[in-house]
């Protein structure tokens, strides 16, 4: 009997342990996420690009360190908002992550009105400026053809960071050369470069005078105001009262209350 007892104890004692060692793998069974139940990664499959200027998508993507197969939800998109806000084309940036695999970048770029030269630590540089407030910003993706058609301005810059036009009253500049792309076409394909030097926007300020230098060597003075008026007088003056002496004439005042100046070369 001593046997048997002793025989039946081991049996119940591996009984148990088989139990609690099939309740432990059972649990923890249970609680065990198969890779199979975890969503899988939601990995960049397209970007969808959009912008109003010249910012190409290669240029994006390089800017951006964009690469397919990004994990979508990893990316960072308020730094990459940020880093393309500090560049001076861009105006504003707008990013998503339009899941499972899109990332949606739409940008908007200062529209270029004006062009011009600056000397920037001993280096001369195109710059543009923006027609909406007069920014003034480093071109990205423009070709030599995209600028042709711009009027090189020439203008005292009072800042380093070169963000904005020192003078305000953009919107009189960006008027001046509506009228005369739509109403005076010849005079405007005849512009050597705009001058802006003398040009103040406050209502009666002494030097609020903006120039014209032509191809051939005239330069003509207006007025901020009246450009309509102003413009058919030039237009006269060439064409008709100066056809046949234009070479002589040195300088045009037109912002003269009066009648236009004509000032000639000397012989």
């Amino acid at each position: 009997m001593g046997k048997w007892k002793t025989f039946l104890l081991v049996v119940f004692v591996s009984l148990g342990i088989a139990l609690v060692v099939t309740g432990i793998v059972f649990y923890k069974k249970s609680n065990t996420l198969y890779p199979s139940s975890i969503p899988s990664a939601n990995e960049l499959k397209r970007v969808i690009f959009k912008t109003n200027g010249k910012i190409t998508s290669p240029w994006l993507a390089h800017e951006l360190h964009i690469r397919k197969g990004t994990d979508l939800f990893s990316l960072d998109i308020s730094s990459m908002r940020e880093r393309l806000e500090t560049i001076s084309q861009i105006r504003n940036v707008l990013i998503e992550k339009r899941y499972p695999d899109t990332l949606y970048v739409k940008i908007n770029e200062c529209v270029p009105m004006l062009k011009l030269v600056a000397n920037i630590g001993g280096e001369k540089k195109l710059l543009l400026v923006g027609e909406e407030d007069g920014r003034i910003f480093s071109p990205i993706c423009y070709g030599r053809e995209d600028v042709l058609d711009l009027l090189p301005v020439n203008l005292v810059l009072k800042t380093d960071k070169l963000q904005f036009l020192p003078q305000e009253g953009i919107s009189t500049v960006r008027e001046l050369i509506t009228i005369l792309k739509g109403e005076f076409l010849d005079i405007f394909q005849s512009i050597k470069f705009l001058d802006l030097r003398n040009y103040d926007h406050r209502p009666g300020a002494i030097w609020s005078t903006m120039g014209l230098h032509l191809k051939n060597g005239i330069v003509v003075v207006l007025k901020p105001q009246d450009f309509h008026l102003q413009l058919m007088k030039l237009d006269y003056l060439i064409n008709e009262k100066c056809q046949h002496n234009l070479h002589r004439v040195k300088k045009i005042t037109i912002s003269s209350p009066d009648n236009a100046i004509l000032e000639y070369k000397a012989k």
